[in-house]
């Protein structure tokens, strides 16, 4: 893992904020727009279904989706010390076995990674440069479900992300955040197939499902 990004994310996202996290999590579960997305995902059905959960940090959307009665997760995330803490969890709960965990850049391992019922980025695309690669990379990899926490991509955000990249520069951290058009991530996401069938927004962030326009896209 060479690139600047993957570097930096690995130092951001180290093993005292994954134990902070895990913490956080076990207290109080899911932050509110992951338990949003969850719900939504639940609610089409995930019985026997497989995921792949994209930087799912200590896998709450994991955690979740399988004891919903998902079928097998595949865990691919930069972040070392998340994939640790995310294991931890899993083991703690009882189904370790139903986990495979692939640890690097998505775009970059895609082809080490089966397809799913399911795929899910929870504040992903906001910590990656090329976002066409990886919308369209994870993309393909969804049979049924597409299932996105990102921010807003109102005007007011972006002097906001401009100062935080600012400190990170003078910390000399690689690690960069992004704010993506939501019209061009949805008309990638529409060129491979998938329709948008729930759209929350809350605060800074936005919650988004698709639905392969084969598949049911209606809630139940």
């Amino acid at each position: 893992m060479v690139c600047p990004q993957c570097l930096g994310l690995e130092q951001e996202f180290n093993s005292d904020v994954a134990r902070r996290e895990l913490g956080r999590y076990r207290r109080r579960g899911p932050d509110r727009t992951t338990r949003i997305l969850i719900e939504q995902i639940r609610e089409r059905g995930v019985g026997g279904r497989t995921l792949i959960d994209v930087g799912g940090g200590v896998g709450a959307i994991q955690h979740a989706l399988l004891e919903g009665g998902a079928l097998r997760v595949s865990s691919v995330d930069v972040s070392s010390a998340y994939q640790a803490a995310a294991a931890d969890e899993a083991g703690r709960r009882g189904w370790a076995d139903r986990i495979d965990r692939v640890h690097g850049d998505f775009v970059a391992v895609a082809d080490q990674v089966p397809t799913a019922d399911i795929v899910t980025l929870d504040r992903v695309l906001c910590c990656y440069p090329d976002v066409e690669g990886l919308v369209h990379a994870s993309a393909a990899h969804a049979r049924r479900l597409y299932g996105v926490v990102y921010p807003r991509d109102s005007w007011w955000l972006r002097p906001a992300f401009s100062a935080a990249n600012f400190l990170l520069r003078l910390r000399g951290s690689s690690f960069r955040i992004f704010l993506h058009s939501t019209e061009v991530v949805e008309a990638f996401l529409g060129s491979d197939g998938l329709v948008r069938v729930f759209h929350k927004i809350v605060g800074i962030w936005q919650v988004v499902v698709f639905a392969r326009r084969a598949a049911e896209v209606g809630a139940g």
